[in-house]
């Protein structure tokens, strides 16, 4: 049985999610991946709307900001899987965790 692209999502999400969650990553380790460039081609306007909101109202654009606004839900929706992968790749490999 295949998984469908949603459980996929999810998936990647929830790894992404324990890692934060975990102190296994930061989200600086997601934003080194996930660049402007990367936001900005695969982000829909509504969701760089709420981005460039919630940086506003706290006086600056952070990792911080941008995975509290979207959390990893959203960006397992839109950015290309490969580039959230490296990021908890690399954290893994950070912690010393086998991959």
């Amino acid at each position: 049985m295949r998984a469908s692209q949603a459980d996929r999502e999810r998936w990647l999400a929830i790894v992404i999610a324990a890692a934060l969650d975990n102190d296994i990553m930061t989200p600086d380790d997601i934003l080194t991946y996930v660049t402007p460039e990367i936001l900005a081609a695969h982000l829909p306007p509504d969701v760089m709307s709420n981005i460039l909101a919630a940086s506003l109202k706290a006086g600056m654009m952070t990792a911080e900001v941008i995975l509290k606004t979207t959390g990893p839900d959203v960006l397992t929706r839109y950015v290309p899987p490969n580039v959230l992968w490296a990021s908890v790749l690399s954290a893994a490999r950070r912690a010393e965790i086998p991959t």
